[in-house]
């Protein structure tokens, strides 16, 4: 598949100089207003969708069998440069023309930077400009979090010096492109949090769930604290988040029937929940998010595997009825073998990636049972699990090693997809080996150019690749400053 070819050069190229905005008045206006500003904060689809074919074929989540991949290897959801994520190709992988997670948080870092370059200049409402602000930070901190949790090592005391990410704190093109450290990294992260911690609007707006509010950054808070280990944090920031009036579990028992599909030859029915159907203009509401932001295929396939749908209680988890379409290969015209498809949004297009209600439960959950408390964790992890069965069964564990392994299981029959990889990063790196996951493949030799099936081949995922190589297009255009991942 052909993808737009530009880099992080190019990204802050379109600002130029300081000479741009008056020798391309095309591509963006004078910038004057704070409602000028407001309005690229207020376009949420530039923020809210990511490509991210790490989180969607990289995990233990999917799985590609090769009689599928022989049958259908045409198909642009086995497409080889989404299976060189597949088996965690290297070569492959920054040989590619693009790559759209690299490119699309830095476009987004862009956009943050063009917003904090002229908002103390523009005329405008003093508190619409704080807030504006504020948002252009977050925006900016959340996408570093990201880009950090894919070409970075995982946070840890002995990864502090590695090599973090280029920090691009303006527009100009010329701003070094050295990659700092990951200490410097994660310490860029949090000034910005700190600057948008200023925003004086406390619950998330219900008509703009892509604003920042305090209750939003809580819940971002409570991830990001997980994440780099301070649990007492977390839970504390969770408990804020959970405050919230405005951000409420929806119970799937109220989900109404979506449009079903007839299949013959040979026949087969589809069926769907009607968020099956549901377009932006409805999910980008979802009354579930602290924040909107989705992870996006173009290919409309995310496919599960047989260890992800076994963690199902297939007769009353509306997780596992609504979402994970058996035979739902049918929608792409695959027969043999049948082939499962996992689907919330806009027919498969878009999963829920932002912090939600539900991940801020599974936070504290988490929490909670790593520090003992096990009746806590079940109880938090239960008021999550009385929304998504259609006969409600709760969860009980034995003991603390037991309730972290409940928790876990229901953290990933909860946010498949999206969470998985950023979960298997940092399970590598605490000090619980009971949670540590094996990945292996068993597939095809994947190279460079292509995938030869008269070559079985099994892969195993190592630390060195729990980065993301990245892009020899970055490297090549930042002239040697950008260096690439050890492997």
């Amino acid at each position: 598949m052909k993808l737009l070819k530009y880099s992080i050069i190019s990204v802050f190229l379109l600002a130029g100089c300081k000479k741009y905005l008056s020798e391309e008045p095309k591509k963006q206006a004078s910038i004057k207003t704070v409602a000028q500003l407001e309005a690229l904060v207020d376009n949420a689809t530039a923020f809210s969708y990511e490509v991210n074919y790490t989180a969607t074929y990289s995990t233990d989540d999917t799985e590609i069998s090769k009689l599928f991949y022989q049958n259908y290897r045409t198909q642009s959801a086995v497409s080889v440069d989404r299976v060189q994520y597949y088996v965690w190709d290297v070569n492959g992988l920054v040989n590619q023309v693009s790559d759209p997670l690299w490119n699309g948080e830095f476009k987004k870092i862009f956009t943050a930077n063009l917003i904090l370059t002229n908002i103390d200049q523009v005329s405008g409402d003093e508190a619409a400009r704080q807030r504006v602000k504020a948002d252009a930070h977050f925006i900016r901190a959340y996408s570093y979090w990201v880009l950090a949790n894919h070409y970075c090592a995982p946070y840890s005391a002995a990864n502090m010096n590695s090599l973090g990410l280029p920090i691009k704190k303006t527009v100009e093109y010329t701003e070094s492109l050295k990659r700092a450290t990951l200490k410097e990294t994660y310490d860029f992260i949090l000034s910005d949090i700190a600057e948008a911690q200023k925003v004086t609007v406390d619950d998330v707006e219900s008509l703009k769930p892509w604003r920042v509010s305090k209750k939003t950054l809580a819940a971002f808070m409570s991830r990001f604290y997980l994440f780099t280990g301070d649990l007492d944090n977390s839970i504390a920031q969770a408990n804020v988040a959970l405050a919230s009036t405005n951000v409420k579990l929806v119970d799937f028992k109220t989900l109404k029937p979506g449009n079903s599909e007839n299949y013959t030859n040979p026949s087969a029915v589809l069926t769907y929940v009607e968020l099956n159907d549901w377009a932006p203009v409805k999910f980008l509401y979802w009354p579930e998010a602290y924040y909107t932001r989705y992870v996006s295929t173009a290919a409309q396939w995310h496919i599960p595997s047989a260890s992800l749908i076994a963690l199902y209680d297939t007769q009353n988890d509306l997780r596992y009825k609504d979402f994970i379409i058996q035979n739902g290969g049918r929608r792409f015209s695959v027969i043999n073998p049948a082939t499962a498809r996992y689907t919330v949004f806009s027919d498969g297009r878009y999963i829920p990636a932002g912090f939600t209600i539900a991940e801020v439960l599974l936070n504290k959950a988490e929490v909670l049972a790593r520090k003992g408390d096990v009746a806590g964790a079940m109880d938090a992890v239960n008021a999550l699990r009385l929304k998504r069965m259609s006969t409600y069964i709760a969860l009980t564990a034995a003991n603390k090693d037991d309730a972290i392994k409940k928790v876990l299981e229901e953290r990933r029959r909860e946010l498949p997809f999206v969470m998985r990889w950023y979960d298997i990063r940092r399970f590598s790196v605490n000090d619980y080996p009971a949670d540590n996951v094996v990945l292996t493949r068993d597939f095809f030799e994947v190279n460079s150019t292509g995938v030869n099936i008269n070559n079985p081949k099994t892969y195993t995922l190592d630390a060195k690749r729990l980065l993301v190589p990245i892009n020899n297009i970055e490297i090549d255009a930042s002239q040697g400053q950008i260096v690439q991942n050890s492997y």
